[in-house]
């Protein structure tokens, strides 16, 4: 954790950004919620809303995604406006797949959707994190799988703006206290 965070600061400060300050109850948070937790850290140092909680339907959605080694979707009948997806694979912690999501995703990087440096699929996943969304209920599904990709974690994450009130199980509002 500590190398990817250090390579998360390093990348940060090449943008004129400041270093990320994890809360102090990051090691109590479940992987899942340490990749909300980072999401909403990439998404608040640059201006953007916050997601405001994980939803409990995109949780089973972005756990499906990283059992099948896959971005997730939007599951049937979730009410939303914009949704965007991530998976990572051969990760071992929630910041290593967001260095690699934010910072190493264009021409040359693991990025199997960047074979030219003007192809779309180049920086996708920074995209989806820095997605503008609207926010009127921002949510977030995060999924972990510890040995899903040839016997090494997988990670994914769905991020929604949803035009409904999903059951959420946590919130970016009970985290704020751990945050300075």
């Amino acid at each position: 954790m500590n190398s990817a965070l250090a390579a998360i600061n390093n990348a940060r400060t090449q943008e004129g950004l400041p270093g990320m300050g994890l809360p102090t109850n990051w090691s109590q948070l479940s992987p899942t919620q340490q990749l909300f937790v980072a999401t909403n850290l990439e998404r608040t140092v640059r201006g953007l809303a916050p997601l405001q909680a994980m939803a409990t339907a995109l949780d089973q959605a972005a756990d499906q995604g990283a059992q099948q080694n896959t971005d997730p979707s939007a599951p049937p009948g979730f009410p939303y406006t914009q949704w965007g997806s991530n998976w990572a694979g051969a990760v071992g912690n929630p910041l290593e797949a967001m260095y690699y999501w934010m910072y190493d995703d264009g021409l040359g990087s693991s990025n199997v959707d960047c074979t030219s440096s003007n192809q779309s699929g180049c920086w996708g996943h920074r995209d989806n994190v820095l997605m503008k969304l609207k926010c009127q209920m921002c949510v977030f599904g995060g999924g972990f799988e510890g040995t899903a990709y040839q016997g090494t974690p997988s990670l994914a994450e769905i991020l929604v703006d949803s035009s409904g009130q999903p059951a959420v199980d946590f919130t970016w509002q009970q985290e704020q206290a751990y945050l300075s």
